[in-house]
């Protein structure tokens, strides 16, 4: 195959997958509302202040001051931040901010069906459509657009797009000529940068692998070094991401999301087979079918095959009751902090989509038309995708529509609500915010006796508690305060994590912690024109060096190697 031939074809994958990406968006495109999702609000948030940060020319945001009531908290520095990029960067270019975050969901789709292309089109030795119809049975999963949707987080959809890349890296490793090691660690990396919780999720996924390579794959022992390089260079990578939790879990005793017990409530096998044929937050019915039909192709499917599909099923039956004495044992161990076990089902929807395109293929390959077929099979996700979301935004018309101001008063509903409007989006983001995710990460003193009075900017003027205006800027905020009095102390409604420059009136400043544990100043007479910063720290500033310097180590020789290939291939 020439060189022009094989572009073709391969522009050619990237524009069914564009395509599809758009398709399976069209029916929240028109829906013109974005629909809660519990975890909507804070989302929404860290895109919003994401993108007044892109605007005003900082790339990263250490401490939210746009959105989040805009008292500082570091939420980028402990909850990856990757996947806010694509819908912060549509925030700015459109200026429909549902249509914008649509946009945003858009390309993530997009993104998510390239790499899992790519990464079919390794595990299947180059067969083009086997790939592309993993990509869509995965990506265009009822379970993945449960999560994008109906419980609306980025994070854990986001750590999905990586897991093809984890799967297939470890995979290679121990089965393949050529370890791919550096998949794993790439895959890891954008897992930690989206999800934490998918990260240690993830981990499971290797060890299971590994578990069955040490009985099954020759030179086992040889090869486990290469899980060592893929450990290094995640870590290396990484050190951005775990300089920034290590500074802020060392600044205050923090407060975040109780992580409750792991339980499946009771929900029995047959019901969750039900709640699966019905599209209802699991794999889909599309997933149940193939897995059924494989099971009667049993004897047709390859032992690796056989071995992924009860890996699948084992997963999916571990969310049910059956898995309940388990999950007990599991609630004294530290892998609680998965919150619930429903979150296991993308493991089980990995190694389900996998066992669908072999069991698919070998219906297929059968038939004179396989190409025909093929694009059958891509016409029938594409319609049980599109059926699910228009099932998906029909029941929920009636949600409560945010149009008014919201205060402690009148806050917001914690879920089931719908934004309609630019106005109802601002208020989302820029008002009074008491949703998930609003005082996570806060210090656990100001979160337990001084919430609201922080969140509604209620600042200690001489002891007098004045509500005050305030001005976000960049990874800060500037206060505006007049004192008829000299050496006033301020105790100011702004999250104190010990890292700052204040200045007033253009005049450095030093400053203490409160027993707010806010940032406190001393005023002089007059007008105070009060700045704080957020001061990147020496460790953070060392961690960043190493996370770029290490990319730029591993992809840099890939680059050079990759076009002095495609020289040869043009001579």
């Amino acid at each position: 195959m020439n060189k022009a031939s094989n572009t073709q074809k391969q522009l050619c994958v990237i524009l069914i997958c564009l395509v599809a990406s758009v398709v399976v968006m069209v029916p929240y495109f028109c829906a013109n509302s974005l629909h809660a999702g519990v975890d909507m609000s804070f989302h929404l948030n860290r895109i919003y202040d994401l993108a007044q940060n892109i605007k005003h020319g900082k790339l990263f945001s250490y401490i939210e001051t746009y959105a989040m009531n805009q008292v500082g908290t570091p939420i980028n520095m402990v909850y990856g931040v990757l996947p806010v990029y694509p819908l912060a960067l549509a925030l700015l270019v459109i200026s429909d901010p549902i249509l914008a975050i649509y946009v945003g969901w858009c390309s993530i789709v997009f993104i998510s069906m390239l790499i899992s292309y790519f990464c079919g089109l390794k595990y299947w030795y180059g067969n083009k459509k086997k790939a592309l119809i993993f990509s869509f049975v995965y990506v265009l999963s009822a379970y993945n657009f449960s999560w994008m949707f109906l419980t609306f987080d980025v994070g854990q959809t986001a750590g999905y797009v990586f897991l093809p890349l984890i799967g297939y890296g470890t995979y290679s490793i121990f089965f393949r000529k050529k370890a791919e090691w550096l998949l794993l660690a790439f895959g890891m990396t954008g897992v930690i940068y989206s999800h934490i919780l998918s990260f240690l999720m993830y981990l499971v996924v290797v060890m299971l692998i590994i578990a069955i390579a040490l009985f099954t794959a020759s030179n086992f022992w040889r090869k486990l070094k290469y899980i060592v390089y893929a450990g290094i260079a995640t870590l290396l990578m990484t050190s951005f991401y775990w300089g920034t939790l290590f500074t802020i879990y060392t600044s205050n005793h923090l407060f975040i999301t109780k992580s409750g017990t792991l339980s499946t409530a009771g929900t029995g096998l047959g019901d969750a087979i039900i709640n699966a044929l019905n599209n209802d937050e699991s794999v889909g019915a599309l997933l149940v079918i193939t897995t059924i039909m494989g099971l009667f192709l049993w004897k047709k499917q390859s032992v690796t095959n056989r071995i992924i599909g009860m890996i699948g099923v084992i997963f999916f039956i571990a969310t049910t009751s059956v898995f309940e004495s388990i999950w007990n044992f599991v609630n004294k161990t530290p892998i609680v902090v998965l919150q619930w076990t429903g979150r296991i089902l993308c493991i089980s929807n990995f190694f389900l989509a996998i066992f669908a395109v072999e069991t698919l293929w070998i219906l297929i390959s059968k038939t004179k038309y396989v190409q025909r077929w093929t694009m059958v099979v891509f016409a029938l996700v594409v319609i049980s995708l599109l059926s699910t979301s228009y099932s998906f935004l029909n029941t929920r018309t009636t949600q409560t529509v945010i149009d008014y101001k919201p205060s402690s008063e009148k806050a917001l509903p914690f879920s089931n609500y719908q934004i309609t409007s630019k106005r109802g989006f601002n208020y989302m983001v820029k008002g009074f915010n008491e949703g998930v995710g609003s005082i996570d990460y806060w210090p656990y003193t100001s979160m337990k006796k001084y919430m609201v009075e922080i969140q509604e900017h209620v600042a200690l003027i001489g002891g007098q508690k004045q509500k005050i205006t305030s001005h976000s800027i960049s990874n800060g905020i500037i206060y505006k305060i007049y004192t008829s009095k000299n050496n006033v102390s301020a105790d100011l409604p702004f999250l104190n994590y010990n890292s700052y420059l204040v200045t007033i009136n253009g005049k450095k400043a030093a400053y203490t912690k409160t027993k707010r544990n806010t940032i406190g100043v001393v005023l002089r007479k007059g007008n105070n024109k009060i700045s704080i910063v957020y001061k990147t720290s020496v460790i953070i500033k060392i961690a960043e060096f190493v996370s770029w310097i290490t990319v730029v180590i591993l992809v840099l020789p890939k680059i050079i190697k990759g076009l002095k290939n495609y020289k040869k291939i043009d001579k």
